[in-house]
């Protein structure tokens, strides 16, 4: 089971397809991340067991933007309790806000695995999206025209 899912995520990395908008990167051994700075970052870590994964985005409360530090890290240094709400989880701590979900990789294909880490990361944008740094709008041109 580890050996199908890391090839899949080597094969988004490598190839990456029009399943997959967001950008696929290697954390470490059994971790990966979807996502750029501009929105949340989505991390899929895979459990021991081999069967299951826990995606995750962890953002910072002060506005800094998304945090690539691994579940187990977020809930040591936050000393907070990760709180389990089906499907969803979410852990609030002094500095960081993070949401998370459990998923089953048995039998998961590349365009399933796809399609669970865009929707988390369409999601984690709406409950996340406020602790993202702040950018001034830009006005519209003065001159624009409408028809």
């Amino acid at each position: 089971m580890l050996a199908r899912v890391t090839e899949i995520m080597r094969e988004l990395i490598e190839s990456p397809v029009d399943t997959m908008p967001l950008p696929v990167a290697e954390l470490a051994r059994r971790r990966w991340m979807a996502g750029n700075e501009s929105g949340p970052i989505v991390q899929l870590e895979l459990m021991d067991d081999g069967k299951r994964g826990i995606i995750f985005a962890i953002m910072a409360r002060d506005g800094s933007g998304p945090l690539r530090a691994s579940f187990m890290t977020m809930l040591l240094l936050e000393d907070t309790i990760a709180t389990s709400q089906t499907p969803f989880g979410v852990c609030s701590g002094e500095a960081t806000v993070t949401i998370y979900r459990y998923v089953d990789l048995a039998s998961v294909s590349k365009d399933e695995l796809c399609r669970v880490l865009t929707n988390f990361a369409e999601l984690a944008d709406l409950v996340l999206g406020d602790y993202l740094p702040k950018v001034a709008p830009t006005p519209p041109a003065a001159t624009a025209e409408f028809a």
